[in-house]
């Protein structure tokens, strides 16, 4: 009987290494269908991610290509060029409902900060569609979590945003500058809520991201604005006094 009992025991054991071992496996393919079926409803926006490969045992990985899309009134280039984003995971939360993600290293990002003839700003147009879908309840848990891991909830121990340039477009004004954005470093997301939704995570992260990026921008932006109407009140000047 006892003998009975360690065979089945050590088959029990085999499968759930195997379940672990199959998930783990899974990982990559899994984030990079998270992030391209839930991220759109989320940013408003296209939302690619080249691939994903994270380690099998440590939970460490990169994602490669992570690119955000320009909201509709805008040029066609990406709002965000991620580039590659280094990542690592708690192994052990991901058959949980909270997946705990240590660190996110975003190193090198490439933004477009771009004002339309209206003056409006295509970042500030993402951050704003992330808040509401935040408000909404968009990426909180459902009651069928589905395959691509939407109804997981996450805390992320910390992120950094760093070495990341924006380019400053204002077609009106002129306005083709790239600027250096200062580092970002974010810690314990989520930690407060026990895990906060996909959408939550999105608007911490991108707040901040976005208001470093567009105030920078902006001033670019004024400056250009006023030195045009500079040069619109010398050729007023000069008609005047050459007619």
């Amino acid at each position: 009987m006892g003998k009975r009992i360690t065979v089945v025991g050590a088959v029990l054991v085999a499968i759930v290494a195997a379940a672990a071992f199959w998930l783990l496996g899974q990982l990559g393919r899994l984030i990079e269908e998270a992030l391209e079926r839930h991220g759109p409803p989320v940013t408003g926006t296209t939302v690619a991610l080249g691939s994903a490969n994270v380690s099998l045992f440590s939970g460490e990985g990169e994602l490669s290509n992570l690119r955000i899309g320009n909201p509709d009134g805008y040029s066609d280039g990406l709002a965000f060029d991620l580039g590659k984003v280094r990542i690592a995971v708690d192994p052990k939360s991901l058959a949980g409902d909270v997946v705990r993600i240590r660190s996110v290293v975003v190193d090198g990002p490439r933004l477009l900060a771009e004002f339309n003839a209206e003056g409006k700003n295509n970042l500030r147009t993402i951050l704003d569609h992330v808040k509401k879908a935040a408000r909404s309840g968009g990426g909180t848990a459902t009651t069928k979590p589905d395959s691509a891991g939407g109804g997981k909830k996450l805390i992320i121990d910390e992120f950094r945003f760093e070495n990341a340039e924006a380019r400053a477009l204002a077609p009106a004004f002129n306005l083709d500058k790239t600027l250096k954005i200062p580092p970002i470093v974010l810690k314990d997301l989520g930690a407060k809520q026990g895990g906060a939704a996909a959408a939550d995570i999105a608007n911490q992260i991108l707040k901040p991201v976005v208001e470093a990026t567009v105030t920078a921008a902006t001033r670019e932006y004024v400056k250009a604005q006023r030195d045009k109407l500079s040069d619109k009140a010398k050729d007023r000047l000069r008609d005047k006094l050459f007619k």
